[in-house]
Formats: C-alpha cells, structure tokens, sequence
C-alpha cells in the first residue's frame, strides 16, 4: 500500500517543482544569452546563498520530518520555537556573508546581489519548516499550492527585469520577492503566526531536542559546503563569466538531481523509510531495493545522453558563448548518480540512526573537496572546479553506498552485476558504431540496453490493483 502511495503524493510534488524548475530555466535561459557575467554573479550569489540557508536550517529539516512523522511531540509549539532559531540564525549568516565578500573585495554591486539572494534563500529556510510538517502529515497538495504562485511571482519579476534590461540588483530581487511570497502564503494556510507564544521554556526544550539535531547542523554544513566552495575559489581563479559557464553546466545536472534528491526521495520516500524501519524491516528493505533500482536505471540514460549530447545541447539552449563550458559538463555527469544513491543511502541511515557515521563520511568529503579546490582550480579553473566536485561527490557516495548495501542489502549480487553488464554493453555499442555509423545511429544504439534497463526496473504502476489482503 505504501509503495502505491509513493506517485500521488509525489505529483504534488512534482507540480510544484516543475513550475519552479521551467521558470528557473527560462530565466536561466535568458540571463545566459543576456550576460555571462552577470550569469556569474548571479551563481556566485547562489553559492553564499545556499551556505546562508543551511546555517539558517542548523540541520533541523530531517529532525523536523522524522519528528512529525512519529508525532512525538506537539507539531505547532515545535514549529514555533524552529521558527525562531532560524530567524536568529539567518541574521548571523547574513552579517557573516557580508563581511566575508567585503573582505574578499567585492565590489559594492556585487555584495548587495549576494545579501539579497542570501536572504532570500534563507527565508526558504524558515518556510521549509512549515513545509515538513505538511510532508509528515502528506498534504504535498498545501505545499504545491504555495509554492507555485511564488514561484511565478519571484521568476515573473526576474524575467521582466532581464527583458527590460534592468541592472544586476535588480534582477537578483527575483529570490527574494519568490520567498517573502512563500512566507506569507504558508502563514496563510497555516491560520497562526508561528512566531508568537514563543516563551523561553519552549526554547530550553527545544534546546535539549537539538542535542540529535546539532549532527544534522554539521552534516548540512559539510554537504552544502563542500557543494559550494568550489565556485568561490573558481571567482578567485577565474571571471564572473567562468563562474557563469560553470554554473549553466552545473544546472544542467543539479537540476535534474535536485528534482529526484529532494521531490521523491527527501519528501516521500524519506518519511516512508522513517517509519517502515521502526515497523517493518522487510517492508523497508523492499522499498529502498525498489527505489535504488528505479533510481540507478533512470540516471544511466540521462548520464549518457549527456556525455555524448553536451556540445550540442549547451550552446543550443544558452548560447555559442557556453561551448567551452562542455567539458565541465561532462565531467560532472557522474554527479547524477551518485546524487541518487547517496540521498537514497543518506536518508536511510538517517532513518536507521546511524546519523555519527554519516557525519564522518560528510567531514571526509569536505576535507577531499578542499584538498582538490586547492590543488585543481587554480591549475584548471573551469574543469578543475567541476572535477573538484564530482572527485568529493563520488568518494562520498562510495562511503554511503557501501554501508547501505551492508546493512540494508537492497540489491542483490544478480542484480548489480545486471546493471554493470547494461552499462559495459552501452559503452561497448556506443563505442564499435560510433567510427562506421552516422553520430545518431551510435548514440541511439548505445541507449538501448540502459532503456531496456529501465525498463526492467521501472517503478511500479499506480494503476496495478492491490492483491487481496
């Protein structure tokens, strides 16, 4: 029955990241063509963002999620007294982010484009709150229908300034104008304001909650950093308009990562996992072995069309100015797969509690991604700093992968050896056709037995009827 759950409440999902992710697009779109340099400053600020909004979530999404799911506690006083941390710690990080740029001399254009993204991401922070405990309870239908007018409202205002030609700060207010319209729906739906009857008991018990919550807060900060730093040592190294190319090639897979990362698995295979583990071991190892397959067969693909297609669907969507931005593409194409399983192998070993090992492995990642920003970017600013990321990406997902087939056991030895033959025959296709065949032929040839994959592996169909209990 929970496996037929999984596409409902997923659509809902989907519906709101999908409006946000065509509008992302077309205004990604249309700022490449208008400016890589200000394409640049836009994903500089991005980066600072994103470091903003972790610190403000001190990590207590999944502690949040995995809390209402259990109903271990009153959801609206535990909403509130988050609510108030986070705010606390958005102020922090913006006034950190703003003496770090100035001491890494930006210019006063620049700073501003960063705060206002900064906190605008940030505020996303403190809505997300809201939005877990509306995935516990699974009304993913509340949360589509807030943030998909403030998604539109946010881009809408972002694409017309690109249009009107509008200076950078103007159109870096996109975010910001995007949450604060977020914040205001979720309070809407919410009927209260979470920020009142907030007395400092509540705090001091939030505080000892926060004991398992404070390995989240540095789980968080190592993976958002080590997702990040690389393109601040890349503006050290390189141009606003590197930056920029870097960043188009990085939305082409964190955009699709993103999606599966955060939709399927963060949203409802996580809360799933949560609760099977503490009921039903079986039924939870049925349910990550059916994901890790799904998962694994739809990454192939895309990884090989992207490889192969790179040069033609960069500079066909943004532009001829982003053609040297191919290789850093390519590179990061390993990055959707071990996107996949390490999120699906993340979320299980928080729903098992192995919360300190995965700390550990997230620490040895930051200590690998700092060693290569060091060594790689300045060497090869643009394809050291996507190499940079897929190098950490991959040892992590190693470490993480590793434990879950251990403990787990969601796959089977048959099963992973069929998955290693798909692709072996894949590269082996691609590879005899593409010196005696037309481009296509080769391409489409090697795509076959990751299709079949797929299709093998394919989730389950809402439509198949229950058996009998």
């Amino acid at each position: 029955m929970k496996l037929k759950s999984i596409p409902q409440r997923l659509g809902y999902i989907l519906g709101a990241q999908w409006t946000r992710d065509v509008s992302w697009t077309i205004f990604t779109m249309l700022l490449a063509r208008h400016s890589p340099a200000v394409m640049g400053q836009i994903v500089l600020a991005l980066s600072f963002g994103y470091l903003v909004k972790t610190t403000a979530d001190v990590g207590l999404n999944e502690f949040l999620l995995s809390t209402f799911a259990r109903g271990e506690t009153r959801p609206r006083a535990l909403l509130s007294e988050v609510s108030w941390l986070k705010l606390a710690m958005l102020l922090l990080a913006l006034g950190f982010t703003w003496l770090f740029t100035g001491w890494q001399h930006y210019s006063p254009e620049l700073r501003l484009i960063v705060l206002a993204i900064a906190a605008g991401l940030g505020l996303d922070a403190v809505c997300d709150s809201f939005f877990a405990l509306c995935q516990a309870r699974g009304r993913q239908d509340v949360e589509m229908r807030i943030r998909v007018p403030a998604a539109l409202l946010g881009f809408g205002t972002g694409i017309v300034c690109i249009l009107l030609d509008a200076p950078p700060i103007c159109i870096a207010l996109y975010k910001p104008i995007e949450s604060v319209c977020c914040l205001l729906f979720a309070l809407k739906a919410l009927g209260r304001n979470p920020l009142a009857q907030v007395g400092l008991e509540g705090m001091l018990d939030l505080a000892r909650h926060m004991k398992s919550g404070l390995i989240f807060t540095a789980m968080s900060l190592c993976s958002m950093a080590y997702n990040k730093i690389n393109v601040i040592f890349l503006k050290q190294h390189g141009t606003d308009a590197d930056v920029g190319r870097y960043g188009i090639a990085w939305e082409a897979v964190e955009g699709i990562s993103v999606l599966v990362s955060s939709a399927l698995l963060g949203k409802v295979i996580f809360p799933l996992l949560t609760r099977l583990w503490q009921q039903n071991r079986e039924e939870f190892r049925k349910l990550a072995g059916q994901t890790a397959r799904t998962l694994w067969a739809g990454a192939l693909p895309v990884i090989f069309i992207i490889c192969v297609e790179g040069d033609r669907i960069l500079p066909l969507i943004y532009g001829p100015h982003y053609l040297s931005a191919v290789p850093s593409l390519q590179l990061l194409t390993p990055c959707l797969a071990t996107a996949f399983l390490h999120n699906l192998a993340a979320y299980a070993m928080i729903g098992m509690g192995r919360h300190k090992l995965l700390l550990l492995f997230y620490a040895s990642g930051l200590l690998v991604n700092l060693f290569c920003c060091f060594v790689l970017i300045p060497l090869m600013p643009l394809e050291g700093t996507a190499l940079t990321l897929t190098i950490t990406k991959v040892w992590v997902a190693i470490l993480t992968v590793s434990f879950f087939q251990f403990a787990a056991r969601p796959m089977s030895l048959g099963q992973w050896l069929l998955l290693l033959g798909a692709a072996c025959a894949s590269l082996a296709l691609w590879y005899a056709l593409r010196g005696v065949a037309v481009r296509e032929v080769a391409e489409l040839a090697g795509l076959v037995p990751l299709l079949a994959l797929f299709w093998r592996w394919r989730p389950p169909s809402p439509l198949e009827k229950r058996p009998a209990a």
